[in-house]
């Protein structure tokens, strides 16, 4: 079993389609409270519910800050 946490509106992916998503609802085991699997809405408007050992957070890359780079006559 996997012990993850997710929130929900959280980023996601589903690893073996690629099939981005966000998390709307998640199952908690009722012995130790981790996150069994969760419930995605993808891009396109499906829900499914998925075992977290078939998702993967998001991540986001993201250029730096152009203030970094001003320019000055």
């Amino acid at each position: 079993m996997m012990n993850k946490e997710y929130e929900l509106g959280e980023s996601i992916v589903h690893r073996t389609t690629g099939k981005m998503g966000e998390v709307v609802d998640a199952a908690e085991s009722t012995e130790d409270g981790t996150t069994e699997s969760v419930k995605i809405q993808f891009e396109d408007g499906s829900t499914e519910w998925h075992s977290v050992s078939e998702v993967s957070k998001m991540l986001y890359e993201t250029d730096p800050p152009m203030s970094n780079n001003i320019l000055l006559d």
